[in-house]
């Protein structure tokens, strides 16, 4: 008898022992990735490997760490390669001014009219339009540039990021005219004027007028 009891206090002992791990986060979610995209709440790593995802009372409850992270007002996401997503580039991006989706060329100017209002730059740089939304579905031109915005360089990148329209400020301070040629873009003009229509390694000179974020605004956009 005393061998059975024994025996049973063994057994439940074992079961009642937590596995020794490295690390265990517990958050407000964590993002599994798995076939299923579930979320869990908390999550055992060893020796570089996650071991279980799960409810945080069941983490606790079968696992014991040297190092526990608890950030319950926070989200916890697989590692991100940067591969060919522009991971970066994309959070960057949002220090400029919007113009997906717009419908006409005519929204693009409502659009930087209003962040000329809340964004007091020496410079605009937009991204975003793709006329083949457009009703009209040809390239626009930078008359209505010009007039809005005659003394400051405007800079709007298409969507694809392989044409730039700008005014003609811009064209000037990059030492663009008429006889500007550049290998492997096209400077866009008709009746010999400039349009303000740049493709791809034209685009080049224009978007260097663009002064880098500084690092303490980057970071801030990099956390949002």
């Amino acid at each position: 008898m005393k061998k059975i009891l024994l025996g049973l206090s063994l057994l439940l002992t074992a079961c009642n022992q937590k596995e020794q791990v490295d690390t265990i986060i517990t958050a407000a979610g964590i993002y599994t990735c798995d076939s299923q995209f579930s979320t869990k709440q908390a999550i055992a790593i060893k020796d570089g490997k996650i071991l279980a995802t799960d409810s945080k009372e069941n983490i606790l409850k079968h696992y014991t760490a040297k190092e526990l992270i608890d950030v319950p007002d926070k989200w916890v996401f697989p590692g991100f390669i940067d591969a060919h997503c522009h991971f970066s580039g994309y959070a960057l991006q949002q220090y400029k001014c919007d113009l997906v989706g717009t419908n006409s060329f005519e929204e693009v100017l409502e659009h930087l009219q209003d962040y000329e209002k809340e964004n007091k730059l020496s410079w605009i740089y937009a991204r975003g339009w793709d006329q083949n939304d457009w009703e009209i579905k040809q390239f626009p031109d930078n008359t209505e540039l010009d007039r809005l915005f005659p003394d400051k360089p405007v800079i709007l990148k298409r969507i694809d990021g392989h044409a730039v329209l700008c005014n003609s400020k811009a064209l000037q301070l990059a030492g663009i005219n008429s006889k500007t040629v550049i290998n492997g873009g096209i400077i866009e003009k008709k009746n010999g004027r400039l349009t303000g229509i740049l493709i791809d390694n034209a685009t080049g000179p224009v978007e260097k007028l663009i002064p880098a974020l500084p690092d303490s605004v980057a970071v801030k956009y990099l956390q949002q």
